[in-house]
């Protein structure tokens, strides 16, 4: 089974902090040379040097994904460094919080535009490059919320639901191409963001109820990341791998 990603080139949205950043360094451990993207230059920058300090390659590239004229920079800078694009992780998006009836309207469109919008502008222009050459690996990074109710993060967990969506009508249409487009679900981890909303102590209770009683960490998703995004994931497309110790698959008693 062939996971080298030796001499592909990989673009991580969002790949300055939290879980981008874990995505970037499996990614770039795997042999490809990665683009981070995000809107704030000084995570990316520590992720870059973070890499190319592992030995990896590494570069950053500034972009607000809710511009498409910033996402075509972006993807056309990578180009311009490295020919071309292989593979495609779309996981920057925003998560403030708010309850559905509170949710101011302005701020429901920003969190589809970054959320579902970014991705989609990112995926299309990414992968009409991949289209045109035969190959390529889209993965889109989900939530929990995707697939389950949560109360205060209505507009957040309605965007990861509809990225849900655009991977399988994605992939429906470009798999003849070589170009498969799946979805991951990480589960419950101590991001900065995450822990701004539910605190630390939050996160580990939340953790604790689920049937592996620990948090998500970087080296739990890798595996994944790396199959979903090298050869050996060929015959898959249009589906999710779950990495969420049981979260959205049981519901746990106690124990």
């Amino acid at each position: 089974m062939e996971l080298s990603l030796a001499g592909k080139v990989a673009i991580v949205t969002g790949g300055g902090s939290g879980l981008g950043r874990g995505f970037a360094r499996a990614l770039s451990e795997a042999g490809a040379a990665v683009a981070v993207t995000g809107r704030r230059e000084g995570p990316l920058a520590e992720t870059v040097a973070e890499l190319t300090g592992l030995g990896g390659e590494a570069f950053a590239v500034q972009c607000d994904q809710r511009s498409r004229v910033d996402v075509e920079r972006c993807v056309q800078a990578v180009v311009d460094c490295k020919g071309t694009v292989d593979i495609l992780v779309n996981n920057a998006a925003i998560y403030p919080p708010g309850s559905f009836l509170d949710t101011d309207e302005a701020q429901w469109l920003d969190i589809m535009d970054t959320n579902i919008n970014g991705p989609f502008r990112f995926g299309q222009i990414c992968g009409r490059l991949m289209v045109a050459k035969g190959w390529g690996r889209i993965i889109n990074i989900l939530s929990p919320s995707a697939v389950l109710g949560f109360g205060f993060v209505s507009a957040y967990g309605t965007s990861k639901g509809a990225l849900a969506s655009m991977t399988r009508n994605a992939a429906a249409e470009l798999g003849r191409n070589g170009v498969t487009v799946n979805s991951l679900i990480p589960g419950p981890s101590a991001t900065e963001t995450f822990v701004n909303f539910f605190t630390e102590i939050g996160v580990e209770l939340m953790s604790n109820q689920l049937p592996v009683g620990r948090a998500c960490t970087d080296e739990d998703t890798a595996a994944a990341l790396v199959f979903l995004a090298s050869e050996a994931s060929a015959y898959v497309t249009g589906t999710t791998i779950t990495v969420d110790g049981g979260m959205t698959a049981t519901f746990p008693l106690g124990g």
